[in-house]
């Protein structure tokens, strides 16, 4: 009798009640997050400049190499997923490949061939493997820390993916910021006036080779020390992660059973479902690609770049300070933390019930987005001096040069884009998706990007506008029909993603319409 009572008072004791706070994991997460995507971005940002004026390659030797390091960076997260997922947990994966990618950072610096394709391979595998691992096992955390707690996960990915562009937008500043600090504006006025007057008093000095004589010194110093400040962010990203291990979730390796003919008819079913929608993405991210590359050596020839005064920033910086070519990028970061949470505010606000901006909507209206930067791009291609025929060492003079504000709308424009599509397009992949193929789809998703990546490496050696290099270095096209022919695929993706969006859409109202008796 007496065990009945108890039993009779345990049931009715009310269940414990659970915490609506972010668990202490989150802030873990949070600050290695941060500190791990400055380290990368930042890395990514001066990139392409150096592979130019401190390894010495030529635009349409650099550019590819930057391709296909992006590329394996999105191909390799559906690597990392399988390997944390079958053989060493989500937390064990993580660290493991963080320690090569540290290592990564510090042998960029070296300014040499080999050093740097060592160093990119280490980069990418780190980058890529964990990827999709830091997400998950959030997502698993507060699964098992906070079950039932929806909107205070959401909230947690939504500060996750702030805390990203956050140390984004500081790491692009900051990086440039660095390497002009030992290294001087690039190009330096100061050094290229003097040996470029030199030259031309005795012709038989090739200017280009004068001024690398005076400057790469420098500017490998330099990089190398700018180098130093991602590599540093980086172990501490893997202190921070590391030190969390006792809050997170508890890390299961499920083997999971081999894929049944049922589940694999209906992969296939659910990607030709999408692969409309994925074809069109595909085309958005070939002109948007090249945002790092091409169009940072574009700037660096062609636009008349300002300066910031001295003590504009509590004192920083305490001369006056010329903003970079590759700086501009900062933009892409601040204006995604702008629009992100406007249009989350905006479509709530005005098309509550999701009637009008449906997620194919707000995709084509994306595409339309991307279409205009490129248009942005083509007009200041077209106004540009340079072609493919300028000479080696070509300078444009300051007065003919073009305002920042072309591509700086260009790159605000192409953030707008990136918002509407790659947010709207990773929902609506993620909820076409069966409970079954979620990770799949999603995985498949992100390698558009690496196949769009795979292109612009063919596509990059067409660029012939950049004035430093030498003509038999130089892609084919100058730079207005480099911009057409980017324009051109943005119109069409445009274009083509208005007709699958349609399609997409009477297939969804089919589905969910009910089926006649």
């Amino acid at each position: 009798m007496a065990l009945d009572t108890e039993n009779a008072v345990a049931d009715s004791a009310p269940a414990k009640k659970v915490s609506t706070r972010h668990p202490i994991a989150f802030w873990f997460f949070f600050w290695g997050e941060f500190a791990e995507r400055a380290s990368y971005y930042g890395m990514r940002t001066i990139l392409t400049l150096y592979l130019t004026a401190a390894v010495g390659l030529a635009a349409t030797e650099a550019s590819p190499i930057q391709y296909y390091f992006k590329a394996a960076v999105y191909f390799l997260p559906l690597l990392g997923g399988f390997v944390a997922d079958r053989f060493f947990g989500k937390y064990w994966t993580i660290v493991g490949f963080s320690i090569p990618y540290v290592a990564g950072h510090f042998i960029l610096g070296i300014p040499d061939r080999t050093a740097v394709y060592i160093a990119l391979a280490l980069l990418a595998g780190g980058s890529g493997v964990i990827k999709p691992n830091i997400s998950t096992l959030m997502g698993k955390t507060y699964d098992e820390q906070r079950p039932g707690q929806e909107k205070l996960l959401s909230s947690a990915f939504l500060w996750f993916y702030f805390s990203i562009n956050i140390g984004s937008l500081i790491s692009t500043f900051a990086l440039p910021a660095i390497r002009n600090l030992y290294a001087g504006p690039i190009p330096d006025p100061k050094l290229l006036g003097p040996a470029y007057a030199l030259a031309w008093q005795f012709p038989a000095i090739d200017p280009v080779k004068l001024v690398e004589l005076v400057t790469r010194p420098r500017l490998q110093h330099a990089y190398a020390l700018a180098f130093q400040f991602p590599a540093w962010l980086m172990v501490i990203a893997l202190a921070v992660f590391a030190a969390g291990k006792p809050f997170y979730a508890k890390d299961k390796i499920v083997r999971r059973p081999q894929t049944s003919p049922e589940e694999r008819a209906e992969r296939w079913r659910t990607l030709i479902k999408l692969a409309g929608i994925f074809a069109m993405i595909i085309f958005f991210w070939i002109p948007y690609e090249h945002n790092d590359t091409i169009w940072v050596h574009f700037i660096r020839d062609y636009v008349r770049l300002p300066s910031i005064p001295h003590g504009a920033f509590f004192g920083y910086p305490k001369t006056d300070f010329q903003i970079a070519p590759d700086q501009v990028q900062s933009l892409n970061p601040l204006f995604v933390l702008i629009f992100a949470p406007f249009f989350v505010w905006f479509f709530r606000k005005t098309d509550p019930n999701g009637r009008v901006f449906t997620a194919t909507n707000r995709m084509l209206l994306g595409f339309g987005m991307a279409a205009i930067s490129s248009g942005l791009m083509l007009a200041a291609g077209s106004l540009a001096a340079g072609s493919p025929q300028s000479p080696q060492g070509y300078i444009v003079p300051e007065a003919q040069k073009l305002s920042v504000l072309w591509p700086a709308v260009a790159y605000i424009t192409l953030t707008l884009a990136e918002v509407l599509i790659y947010g709207t397009g990773l929902e609506l992949s993620y909820t076409a998706a069966p409970q079954s193929m979620k990770g799949f789809i999603t995985g498949c998703f992100l390698a558009t990007i690496g196949i769009a990546d795979l292109v612009d490496s063919r596509i990059g050696r067409l660029y012939g506008g950049s004035l430093p290099d030498p003509l038999d270095k130089r892609g084919p096209l100058s730079t207005a029909w480099f911009f057409g022919v980017m324009s051109l695929i943005a119109i069409v993706a445009m274009v083509g993603f208005f007709f699958v969006g349609r399609r997409l859409q009477r297939h969804s109202a089919a589905e969910a319409s009910p089926a006649p008796e």
